[in-house]
Protein backbone atom coordinates (compact mmCIF):
# COMPACT_ATOMS: atom_id res chain seq x y z
CA UNK A 1 0.00 0.00 0.00
CA UNK A 2 1.68 3.21 -1.05
CA UNK A 3 1.32 6.27 0.38
CA UNK A 4 -1.23 7.94 -1.74
CA UNK A 5 -3.06 4.47 -1.33
CA UNK A 6 -3.26 5.24 3.00
CA UNK A 7 -4.00 9.15 2.01
CA UNK A 8 -7.31 7.72 0.35
CA UNK A 9 -8.34 5.34 2.81
CA UNK A 10 -11.59 6.26 5.07
CA UNK A 11 -9.18 5.48 8.33
CA UNK A 12 -6.25 7.57 7.49
CA UNK A 13 -5.58 10.70 9.80
CA UNK A 14 -6.48 12.90 6.76
CA UNK A 15 -9.70 11.11 5.62
CA UNK A 16 -10.71 11.22 9.15
CA UNK A 17 -10.09 14.81 10.10
CA UNK A 18 -12.17 15.60 6.72
CA UNK A 19 -15.15 13.32 8.10
CA UNK A 20 -15.03 14.69 11.46
CA UNK A 21 -15.05 18.42 10.12
CA UNK A 22 -17.77 17.78 7.56
CA UNK A 23 -20.08 16.35 10.79
CA UNK A 24 -19.70 18.83 12.55
CA UNK A 25 -20.43 21.41 9.86
CA UNK A 26 -24.00 19.47 9.32
CA UNK A 27 -24.68 19.40 13.01
CA UNK A 28 -24.22 23.45 13.00
CA UNK A 29 -27.02 23.17 10.62
CA UNK A 30 -29.43 21.02 12.67
CA UNK A 31 -28.35 17.55 10.80
CA UNK A 32 -27.39 15.06 13.03
CA UNK A 33 -27.68 11.45 12.31
CA UNK A 34 -26.44 9.75 15.52
CA UNK A 35 -25.35 6.55 13.29
CA UNK A 36 -21.87 8.30 12.76
CA UNK A 37 -19.70 8.15 15.38
CA UNK A 38 -18.80 11.72 15.49
CA UNK A 39 -22.41 12.64 15.04
CA UNK A 40 -22.67 10.69 18.43
CA UNK A 41 -20.13 12.46 20.02
CA UNK A 42 -21.52 15.61 19.19
CA UNK A 43 -25.13 14.49 20.82
CA UNK A 44 -23.40 13.95 23.93
CA UNK A 45 -22.02 16.81 23.84
CA UNK A 46 -24.58 18.73 23.60
CA UNK A 47 -27.10 16.58 26.68
CA UNK A 48 -28.11 13.52 25.47
CA UNK A 49 -27.42 10.38 27.31
CA UNK A 50 -25.28 7.74 25.77
CA UNK A 51 -27.89 5.25 24.94
CA UNK A 52 -30.08 7.53 23.16
CA UNK A 53 -26.81 9.69 22.03
CA UNK A 54 -26.39 6.16 20.75
CA UNK A 55 -22.65 5.89 21.85
CA UNK A 56 -23.34 2.24 22.94
CA UNK A 57 -22.55 1.36 19.38
CA UNK A 58 -18.94 2.52 19.45
CA UNK A 59 -17.82 3.29 22.86
CA UNK A 60 -17.51 1.88 25.91
CA UNK A 61 -18.98 3.97 28.70
CA UNK A 62 -20.71 1.27 31.38
CA UNK A 63 -18.97 1.78 34.98
CA UNK A 64 -18.39 -1.76 35.08
CA UNK A 65 -16.98 -2.48 31.86
CA UNK A 66 -14.49 0.57 32.08
CA UNK A 67 -13.44 -0.97 35.12
CA UNK A 68 -12.79 -4.55 34.48
CA UNK A 69 -11.05 -3.26 31.11
CA UNK A 70 -8.68 -0.71 33.32
CA UNK A 71 -8.04 -3.27 35.51
CA UNK A 72 -6.85 -5.59 32.92
CA UNK A 73 -4.45 -2.81 31.82
CA UNK A 74 -2.90 -2.60 35.55
CA UNK A 75 -2.42 -6.36 35.63
CA UNK A 76 -0.80 -6.33 32.63
CA UNK A 77 1.69 -3.69 33.41
CA UNK A 78 2.24 -5.38 36.66
CA UNK A 79 2.69 -8.80 34.52
CA UNK A 80 5.47 -7.22 32.07
CA UNK A 81 6.74 -5.28 34.99
CA UNK A 82 6.91 -1.68 33.83
CA UNK A 83 8.48 0.26 36.26
CA UNK A 84 6.46 3.20 36.54
CA UNK A 85 3.51 4.82 35.46
CA UNK A 86 3.99 8.31 35.18
CA UNK A 87 2.59 9.31 32.07
CA UNK A 88 -0.07 7.80 30.04
CA UNK A 89 -1.93 8.64 26.43
CA UNK A 90 -5.35 6.93 25.53
CA UNK A 91 -4.77 7.31 21.54
CA UNK A 92 -8.37 7.53 19.87
CA UNK A 93 -9.81 7.96 23.23
CA UNK A 94 -13.81 8.64 21.96
CA UNK A 95 -15.65 10.22 24.51
CA UNK A 96 -13.19 9.41 27.42
CA UNK A 97 -14.72 7.21 29.57
CA UNK A 98 -11.29 4.41 28.99
CA UNK A 99 -9.37 7.65 29.38
CA UNK A 100 -10.74 8.30 33.09
CA UNK A 101 -11.04 4.97 34.17
CA UNK A 102 -6.75 4.75 33.32
CA UNK A 103 -7.05 7.71 35.38
CA UNK A 104 -8.92 6.10 38.51
CA UNK A 105 -6.45 2.89 38.08
CA UNK A 106 -3.07 5.05 38.35
CA UNK A 107 -4.55 8.12 40.55
CA UNK A 108 -0.65 9.64 40.63
CA UNK A 109 -0.22 9.46 36.88
CA UNK A 110 -0.97 12.08 34.23
CA UNK A 111 -3.54 11.09 32.00
CA UNK A 112 -4.05 12.49 28.39
CA UNK A 113 -6.53 11.33 25.89
CA UNK A 114 -5.89 12.30 22.44
CA UNK A 115 -8.92 12.30 19.68
CA UNK A 116 -9.80 13.45 16.19
CA UNK A 117 -13.64 14.49 17.65
CA UNK A 118 -13.44 18.14 18.80
CA UNK A 119 -16.89 17.10 20.64
CA UNK A 120 -15.72 14.20 21.98
CA UNK A 121 -13.09 16.08 23.47
CA UNK A 122 -15.33 18.73 24.57
CA UNK A 123 -17.59 16.52 26.60
CA UNK A 124 -14.23 14.51 27.89
CA UNK A 125 -12.64 17.90 29.07
CA UNK A 126 -16.10 18.77 30.93
CA UNK A 127 -16.44 15.68 32.76
CA UNK A 128 -12.99 14.36 33.82
CA UNK A 129 -11.02 17.48 34.89
CA UNK A 130 -8.30 15.23 36.21
CA UNK A 131 -7.56 14.30 33.11
CA UNK A 132 -6.28 16.19 29.92
CA UNK A 133 -7.54 15.65 26.66
CA UNK A 134 -6.64 17.23 23.00
CA UNK A 135 -8.33 17.10 19.74
CA UNK A 136 -6.42 16.13 17.21
CA UNK A 137 -6.11 13.74 14.17
CA UNK A 138 -3.14 11.61 15.18
CA UNK A 139 -0.39 11.28 12.29
CA UNK A 140 2.54 8.90 12.87
CA UNK A 141 4.74 11.16 10.59
CA UNK A 142 4.88 13.53 13.73
CA UNK A 143 5.57 13.39 17.17
CA UNK A 144 2.52 13.10 19.53
CA UNK A 145 3.31 15.79 22.06
CA UNK A 146 6.47 17.31 23.78
CA UNK A 147 6.13 14.71 26.65
CA UNK A 148 6.96 10.81 26.42
CA UNK A 149 4.85 8.60 27.65
CA UNK A 150 5.44 4.95 30.56
CA UNK A 151 2.14 3.77 28.73
CA UNK A 152 0.43 4.45 25.90
CA UNK A 153 -3.20 2.60 25.03
CA UNK A 154 -4.81 2.36 21.40
CA UNK A 155 -8.02 0.60 22.06
CA UNK A 156 -9.36 -0.43 18.77
CA UNK A 157 -7.71 2.50 17.07
CA UNK A 158 -8.24 2.30 13.29
CA UNK A 159 -5.33 1.70 12.05
CA UNK A 160 -4.51 -1.38 13.87
CA UNK A 161 -8.21 -2.48 13.30
CA UNK A 162 -9.51 -1.75 9.92
CA UNK A 163 -6.39 -3.01 7.31
CA UNK A 164 -4.21 -5.84 7.53
CA UNK A 165 -1.30 -3.71 6.07
CA UNK A 166 1.76 -4.93 7.37
CA UNK A 167 3.70 -1.50 6.25
CA UNK A 168 0.62 0.08 7.73
CA UNK A 169 1.09 -1.50 11.08
CA UNK A 170 5.09 -1.32 11.42
CA UNK A 171 4.75 2.60 10.22
CA UNK A 172 2.38 2.87 13.51
CA UNK A 173 4.28 1.03 15.89
CA UNK A 174 7.32 2.35 15.31
CA UNK A 175 5.53 5.74 15.79
CA UNK A 176 4.41 4.23 19.49
CA UNK A 177 8.30 3.48 20.35
CA UNK A 178 9.33 6.98 19.31
CA UNK A 179 6.94 8.29 21.69
CA UNK A 180 7.82 5.83 24.85
CA UNK A 181 10.38 6.20 27.62
CA UNK A 182 12.85 4.06 27.48
CA UNK A 183 11.00 1.50 29.93
CA UNK A 184 7.59 2.48 28.25
CA UNK A 185 5.35 -0.06 26.49
CA UNK A 186 1.89 0.71 24.42
CA UNK A 187 -0.94 -2.05 24.33
CA UNK A 188 -3.11 -1.95 21.13
CA UNK A 189 -6.31 -3.98 21.41
CA UNK A 190 -8.32 -5.39 18.60
CA UNK A 191 -11.23 -8.75 18.92
CA UNK A 192 -9.65 -11.37 18.10
CA UNK A 193 -12.08 -11.67 16.01
CA UNK A 194 -11.11 -9.09 13.58
CA UNK A 195 -8.95 -11.03 10.99
CA UNK A 196 -8.94 -7.11 8.89
CA UNK A 197 -6.41 -5.79 11.64
CA UNK A 198 -3.05 -6.44 13.83
CA UNK A 199 -3.88 -9.91 13.99
CA UNK A 200 -3.41 -10.80 10.39
CA UNK A 201 -0.13 -9.35 10.59
CA UNK A 202 1.51 -9.93 14.26
CA UNK A 203 3.43 -13.05 13.10
CA UNK A 204 5.09 -10.99 10.89
CA UNK A 205 5.49 -7.68 12.68
CA UNK A 206 7.55 -10.04 15.07
CA UNK A 207 10.62 -10.22 12.81
CA UNK A 208 12.43 -7.11 14.05
CA UNK A 209 9.78 -5.65 16.91
CA UNK A 210 9.71 -6.02 20.26
CA UNK A 211 6.42 -7.37 20.30
CA UNK A 212 4.20 -9.82 21.70
CA UNK A 213 0.32 -11.03 22.07
CA UNK A 214 -1.90 -11.70 25.14
CA UNK A 215 -5.23 -13.01 24.36
CA UNK A 216 -7.44 -12.23 27.04
CA UNK A 217 -11.40 -13.11 27.73
CA UNK A 218 -13.72 -10.55 27.59
CA UNK A 219 -13.96 -8.25 30.52
CA UNK A 220 -17.05 -9.33 31.94
CA UNK A 221 -15.18 -12.76 31.89
CA UNK A 222 -11.71 -11.48 33.01
CA UNK A 223 -13.02 -9.35 36.20
CA UNK A 224 -13.41 -13.13 38.19
CA UNK A 225 -10.29 -14.15 36.80
CA UNK A 226 -6.80 -13.60 37.63
CA UNK A 227 -4.75 -11.82 34.13
CA UNK A 228 -2.97 -15.43 33.81
CA UNK A 229 -6.08 -17.35 34.62
CA UNK A 230 -7.48 -15.20 31.81
CA UNK A 231 -4.94 -14.88 29.51
CA UNK A 232 -5.66 -18.52 29.27
CA UNK A 233 -9.37 -18.58 29.10
CA UNK A 234 -8.69 -16.52 26.12
CA UNK A 235 -6.14 -18.65 23.94
CA UNK A 236 -9.15 -21.31 24.13
CA UNK A 237 -11.63 -18.98 23.62
CA UNK A 238 -9.78 -17.43 20.70
CA UNK A 239 -9.93 -20.79 18.57
CA UNK A 240 -13.56 -21.62 19.98
CA UNK A 241 -15.38 -18.51 20.37
CA UNK A 242 -13.47 -15.18 19.20
CA UNK A 243 -15.99 -12.67 20.06
CA UNK A 244 -15.18 -13.28 23.38
CA UNK A 245 -11.70 -12.62 23.50
CA UNK A 246 -9.33 -9.52 23.21
CA UNK A 247 -5.83 -9.64 21.87
CA UNK A 248 -3.69 -7.20 23.28
CA UNK A 249 0.14 -6.74 21.49
CA UNK A 250 2.21 -5.53 24.11
CA UNK A 251 5.10 -3.43 22.11
CA UNK A 252 8.01 -2.08 24.42
CA UNK A 253 10.31 0.65 23.60
CA UNK A 254 13.46 0.69 21.43
CA UNK A 255 16.77 1.31 22.62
Amino acid sequence: MTNSDVENEWWSPRAISEQEASVRALADTGKLDTRNDFASYRALADGADPISAGLHHHNPYETEHIEALCRDYRNLVEYINVPKVGNIADLGCGAGYTTAGLKRAWPASIVEGIDVSHDAIRFAGTRWVDCRFTAKAINPAEQLSGAKYDFILCQEFYPFTRTDSIDEHRKWLKFLMRNLNSCGIAVVTVSTANSESINSTFARLRNGLDIQRFRIATPRISSRLPFMASSLFGRVLSMTKPTWARSMYVLAAGD
